[in-house]
């Protein structure tokens, strides 16, 4: 199966190729840059799969939280390329997404996913292992770091933009209940590459019926 993602719910963007078993990737962290990125790196990665967009069988994206304008960015170039060859877009959380890129092997049994939201808060779920698989505990969240409370003991580690956005507060917060990466430490980002690996948790839709997740009335971008 050829599959097609793209993630852009953050300052980061992606798109990721999966031509049979061949994954191509292509991603860089530059805001305000998915408008002019994202169809070039799609036809680059057809051209390199020797692919025409009408032999794509699926496209993922990125459905948020994130924010308001790159998230509409990656909808509505997936929204029409679906339409276009009609084809299903199967839409995936972007705190899943973050999840999977900030731990693809599973190595811890709790996480705890954070993108900034802007205006001094956080997105947030929280996720445990069960049977091999990775679950949400509890629904998406937005808040302001200080209202975080971990769902049980854990072990609990942190992963994401949101950790570094939001450092020393999520520090006199959380305590030793959650362990956080250094404030200098690498920032994890949701990947396109998670994304295709997430793609058969999700049912597809129709292009038609895919629709952005904000979490909070007021949006930024």
């Amino acid at each position: 199966m050829n599959s097609l993602a793209i993630e852009t719910s953050t300052e980061s963007c992606s798109v990721a190729l999966q031509a049979g078993d061949e994954v191509l990737l292509r991603e860089l962290v530059e805001p305000r840059s998915h408008a002019t990125r994202i169809l070039p790196w799609v036809d680059e990665l057809l051209a390199e799969a020797d692919l025409s967009h009408a032999r794509i069988d699926r496209f993922v994206v990125s459905r948020g939280p994130g924010g308001f304008t790159s998230l509409r960015i990656g909808l509505s170039i997936v929204q029409g390329l679906a339409l276009a060859h009609d084809r299903p877009v199967h839409p995936v959380s972007s705190l899943d997404v973050l999840a999977r890129s900030g731990d693809p092997a599973l190595q811890h049994s709790h996480l705890l996913a954070l993108l900034d939201a802007r205006m001094g808060e956080v997105y947030a779920a929280w996720y445990r292992i069960e049977g091999g698989r990775r679950i949400g505990c509890g629904e998406e969240w937005l808040g302001a770091p200080e209202a975080l409370k971990p769902p049980d003991a854990g072990p609990w580690q942190a992963a994401g933009p949101g950790v570094q956005a939001f450092h020393e507060r999520l520090s006199k917060t959380l305590g030793t209940s959650v362990s956080l990466p250094a404030a200098d430490a690498p920032i994890v980002w949701p990947s396109a590459r998670a994304l295709l690996e997430l793609a058969d948790a999700v049912e597809g839709v129709p292009g038609h019926r895919i629709t952005p997740t904000y979490l909070r009335d007021q949006v930024t971008g």
